[in-house]
């Protein structure tokens, strides 16, 4: 099978599209949106989900405004352009 096939069912997917994955697939549902994905790459996902929550929370603790963030951000972009 080369394409998706969509039946009363659901929705069928190639196996060959999930090639390198490993034997598990993580599956789970948001609002409107399927996600499969590999055991590692959720766990990369989860791990980062977290990560981008500890930030959060230290900025909201220091009062950054989202302005400094920019400003940062765009520095930290000028800087790693003029190194590539």
């Amino acid at each position: 099978m080369k394409a998706v096939k969509y039946t009363k069912e659901g929705v069928v997917i190639p196996s060959s599209w999930m090639k390198g994955w490993g034997k598990a697939v993580v599956a789970h549902r948001d609002s409107d949106v399927l996600i499969l994905e590999s055991p590692a790459r959720a766990a990369s996902r989860k791990k980062l989900a977290r990560m981008v929550g500890k930030v959060r929370r230290a900025a909201r603790e220091l009062s950054i405004t989202p302005e400094q963030i920019a400003a940062e951000v765009a520095a930290v972009r000028r800087e790693r352009a003029r190194r590539s």
